[in-house]
């Protein structure tokens, strides 16, 4: 069985994570959300930290070449601290899954310069046979599409539920969702089970 798993909000608590970019951005954590929620939710754009630095500049929030250079690496050092910020149990339950034999693969969402780094500075790496970083429609992904036309079983495990079953739609019956019950719950038509985290995922899975 393939087992696809998302980053945000199922293996990594993603608003913690914001909170830590904050601090070294400068910001409170609710200037933050505010400034991605204008900046990058309500546009339909990617967060990738570059950018909001440019933003940081031309509002002049930064205001010299020095802070710029600090803060730039200050952001390098917390991503190497990302283990931190998975979610408890993360790392036992992709190992435990992947001793028993399952193929697990991450897709993630987002810009894909910045996923590549967050993914590249966290352990879990060694755990997935395949790591995909999709900047528009996971559904879409070449990968998913290729597993529409293959006999083999596939369980979705995810936060969002409107992600998770359009995956399933285009994968077909064999597809199957473990549903992360989090702050994206969009109640989109899943009739299925919610889970609180993927350590649960011992007891679904013997």
């Amino acid at each position: 069985m393939t087992i696809i798993f998302d980053l945000d909000d199922t293996l990594l608590d993603a608003k913690k994570f914001r909170d830590g970019i904050a601090l070294n951005l400068g910001l409170t954590p609710q200037e933050n959300e505010l400034q991605i929620d204008l900046l990058f939710r309500k546009r339909a754009l990617n967060y990738n930290p570059n950018d909001h630095i440019k933003f940081l500049k031309e509002a002049g929030r930064i205001k010299t070449a020095t802070e710029e250079k600090r803060i730039r690496s200050n952001l390098q050092k917390f991503l190497k601290k990302i283990d931190n910020y998975l979610f408890s149990g993360v790392k036992e339950t992709l190992a435990y899954l992947k001793e028993r034999g399952y193929q697990l693969i991450l897709l993630t969402k987002g810009n894909p310069t910045f996923q590549r780094a967050k993914i590249n500075n966290s352990s879990i790496k060694k755990y997935f046979k395949k790591i995909i970083c999709e900047p528009n429609d996971k559904s879409k992904n070449s990968f998913v599409l290729n597993l529409s036309r293959l006999n083999e079983d596939v369980l979705i495990v995810n936060d969002r539920d409107d992600e998770a079953l359009k995956i399933q739609k285009v994968v077909g019956k064999k597809a199957k969702i473990f549903l992360i019950n989090g702050p994206f719950l969009k109640n989109t038509g899943y009739q299925g089970k919610t889970y609180k985290s993927v350590v649960e995922l011992k007891a679904v899975i013997k």
